[in-house]
């Protein structure tokens, strides 16, 4: 039996970039949804309030201030890739990440500094999202680019991480959920930071794509390709940030608020609310994979489509659910949502990205999310906690993830309706 090493060596080297892109988004998307779930937590000690709702939308506008900075990370680090090549960004991004992540870490609670600890906390935030403006859509581009047999697992990936790492978060917050401590709720913190250093030191090693590589031989990279994006690729804008807004709503509201509802409307214990949303996160990321060789295999964009349009009639059954009071029917719940996150997750990025040319792929995708995932995302839980908290109207979370999930049918199928019919590139 006659060995190939040179394509051993290859599909080894392809398995080692897969697993160091991935883990860099596994890290920064454990200490965001860790921050999420711990939201009631950080708000009494760094916001303190007589109204715990008040308070709670504080800690919520933190949250959304990472996502305001994310574009500017998108225009930063998109330009670095776009321009110079992939490698670089990828490590300064992961690099900010940690410093910043460290430095919620040992942040004094305003009972030590006042406000100050406050707007310390703001800042660091902001940094966060600034890092994550260049990472997570830097690493999807460099993973399609990498592996071309398979172009949907290859996009699949960081959304595998990005729910693995929801996954290690919300474990995290159930953990630090069983101790009354004012110091434990900083290990998770310190922990990510430190481990996103061991990610950077074997990202130094990674070796930059063959489709950049080309496409500098060739001449055809930009002085400003962000312009140029817009100028050559404004389907690829619109298509991402279609998909940008189901994502940031979908996610945000039948994940994150849903922990919320469950706990204060439906009457769910912490602990059961946080472990019926871990079932359902550790299953959406062992079906990303699955769906997107489902993908490989079959017609990508049908596939897509058809979760689009389950999000779009199921999503106010899944937040029922979640008041239903029921421990089981809120795991029910999240088994509906994780089946259909895993279904868009597992294509949305293969089928966005192949609207842009090389060198305008990294900024363009990446400035397109991160606006609209600034404007939806960021501004997700306020908007749920407004229509729940204040206006009592609790069919209003579901109905908005339906209408994020129509905006991106309608916003996507003049683009693709070719490719639904055929499956065709």
């Amino acid at each position: 039996m006659v060995i190939n090493r040179k394509t051993k060596g290859a599909t080894m080297n392809l398995k080692k970039s897969i697993a160091i892109v991935s883990f860099g988004t596994l890290l920064e998307w454990m200490e965001f949804t860790f921050f999420a779930y711990m939201a009631d937590f950080l708000s009494h000690l760094f916001f303190p309030a007589d109204n715990a709702t008040f308070a709670r939308l504080k800690i919520y506008g933190v949250f959304a201030a990472s996502y305001i900075m994310r574009p500017i990370g998108a225009i930063i680090f998109g330009h670095i890739g776009d321009k110079y090549g992939r490698k670089t960004p990828m490590i300064s991004s992961l690099l900010l990440m940690a410093v910043a992540t460290c430095g919620i870490g040992v942040l004094p609670t305003y009972s030590s500094i006042g406000c100050f600890s406050s707007f310390l906390l703001i800042i660091f935030r902001m940094i966060q999202g600034v890092a994550v403006g260049g990472e997570f859509n830097g690493a999807t581009v460099l993973l399609t680019e990498y592996d071309k047999h398979r172009p949907f697992l290859a996009g699949s990936w960081t959304s595998f991480a990005a729910s693995a790492g929801m996954a290690l978060g919300s474990l995290a917050a159930t953990v630090i959920s069983f101790f009354n401590s004012n110091f434990i709720w900083r290990i998770p913190f310190l922990l990510s930071s430190l481990i996103a250093l061991a990610a950077i030191y074997l990202r130094r090693d990674m070796k930059e794509t063959d489709d950049f590589c080309k496409a500098k031989e060739n001449n055809e990279l930009f002085d400003v390709p962000i312009s140029e994006a817009w100028r050559y690729n404004k389907s690829g804008l619109v298509c991402t940030a279609a998909f940008s807004i189901f994502v940031s709503v979908f996610v945000y509201t039948g994940n994150i608020y849903y922990r919320t509802m469950a706990v204060s409307v439906g009457g769910l214990s912490v602990e059961q609310a946080t472990t019926a949303i871990t079932i359902g996160i550790v299953l959406d990321a062992i079906l990303i994979p699955v769906f997107a060789c489902v993908a490989d295999r079959s017609n990508g964009y049908k596939l897509c489509f058809f979760g689009l349009f389950l999000a779009l009639i199921l999503s106010p059954l899944i937040m029922s659910l979640a008041v239903s009071g029921s421990f089981i029917y809120a795991i029910v719940g999240q088994l509906i949502y994780c089946v259909l996150d895993a279904i868009v997750s597992a294509t949305a990025f293969t089928i966005l990205l192949r609207q842009f040319k090389v060198g305008t792929r990294y900024s363009g995708s990446s400035l397109a999310w991160s606006v609209s995932t600034a404007i939806f995302g960021g501004t997700t839980l306020m908007i749920n906690e407004f229509l729940v908290g204040h206006l009592q109207w609790l069919a209003g979370p579901g109905l908005y993830m339906s209408l994020s999930a129509f905006i991106c049918l309608i916003m996507t199928w003049s683009i693709y309706r070719k490719q639904w019919r055929r499956g065709a590139d």
